[in-house]
């Protein structure tokens, strides 16, 4: 008798998990905002940890947050940061990441779906999602590999106010071999609010050095002008990024203290120059040219920066060596920005 022949079952392959994500988001008095967004945020099954950066705010954040917070939700308080930095406030946050995608947004931005795209990363691991303005969505937001992002040095820890730090993030995960992806507006839900009134109580440009920071930091996109030039004259590299402790608060479980270690005082020392440097020439050039894409191109450009910027440090060694240069250094650049005409605080003025 012949055998009979079972038909072959075929079982269907598991599916594979979705990669994690954790969001990271800066905050600085505006907690109302955080409040109204909080909620879609806990609502997202693909969150598995939400990192609020509680960049010196008056009121602790966390105090307005008790009643929403559950155990995914980590506030990092940072004090003693006068400027509002938004890039350093987010890298904070990064450096306590720890899936596979980190979702960026603000605080006034509500969450509807994000699983649509994490779908498309884990398809294809070679690209990222950011937004677009004037396609709908917040500029700032963005999903992207850790570790592209950790990578990159994070966002630029030395720019202030609002304004180039989320182009110069796009712009080195491209360099990371990412192809960038536009997010639907349909997908988030932004809370609006004048850009006036965000984070205003803050001081927007770091300068001490120029006449009046403050009132060159209201002038119409003057800030953003001068930002775009600091990403190429002090660029953010993982080399330079600063670095941070962290401590446990003993009564308050989602609750966390950043400090900046002792190591990362001498790369924000030599950064100061170069933050100078930037703010000089924009002064300068501000309303002379036409975008601050347009000055870096032209020669005088790349001869302030031949003549002016500091070279990168590989050592602890070079970077003392360095910093006892700077004395020297700042004199010939005050020479320089009385050449520009650029107006300097009374007793910054070169004799």
């Amino acid at each position: 008798m012949t055998p009979t022949i079972q038909p072959k079952v075929i079982l269907p392959l598991p599916m594979s998990p979705l990669p994690n994500v954790n969001l990271i988001t800066p905050c600085r008095n505006r907690a109302e905002f955080l409040r109204s967004s909080l909620p879609s945020w806990l609502g997202c099954p693909q969150l598995q940890k939400i990192i609020v950066v509680d960049f010196n705010s008056t009121t602790p954040v966390i105090n307005k947050l008790n009643d929403l917070i559950d155990e995914r939700v980590t506030v990092v308080r940072v004090e003693d940061e006068p400027l509002w930095r938004q890039g350093r406030a987010q890298n904070i946050g990064l450096r306590l990441t720890d899936a596979e995608l980190v979702l960026k947004m603000d605080a006034d931005v509500a969450l509807v779906d994000i699983r649509p795209y994490v779908e498309q990363m884990a398809d294809d691991p070679t690209i990222f999602f950011k937004g677009f303005s004037k396609l709908g969505t917040s500029s700032g937001l963005c999903l992207a590999p850790r570790l592209r992002m950790r990578a990159t040095g994070g966002y630029h820890d030395h720019m202030s106010g609002w304004g180039g730090d989320d182009v110069d993030i796009y712009r080195r995960l491209k360099k990371q071999k990412l192809k960038p992806r536009v997010f639907k507006p349909e997908s988030f839900y932004e809370q609006r609010q004048k850009m006036a009134g965000k984070n205003s109580e803050a001081p927007m440009l770091d300068s001490d050095l120029l006449s009046d920071p403050k009132k060159l930091a209201c002038r119409p996109f003057f800030t953003n002008f001068r930002n775009t030039l600091l990403a190429t004259i002090q660029r953010q590299t993982k080399h330079r990024a600063l670095r941070w402790r962290y401590n446990q608060a003993e009564d308050n479980p989602n609750l966390v203290y950043a400090t900046m270690k002792p190591s990362s005082l001498w790369r924000e020392q030599l950064a100061r120059h170069n933050i100078e440097l930037a703010n000089i020439l924009a002064l300068a050039y501000y309303e002379r040219t036409e975008s601050a894409w347009a000055l870096m191109n032209e020669p005088k450009f790349q001869e302030a920066l031949h003549l002016h910027r500091l070279p990168p440090c590989r050592s602890r060694r070079e970077s003392k060596a360095l910093i006892a240069t700077l004395p020297q250094r700042r004199l010939k650049m005050r020479e320089f920005a009385h050449k520009l005409g650029v107006e300097l605080k009374t007793n910054e003025t070169p004799t």
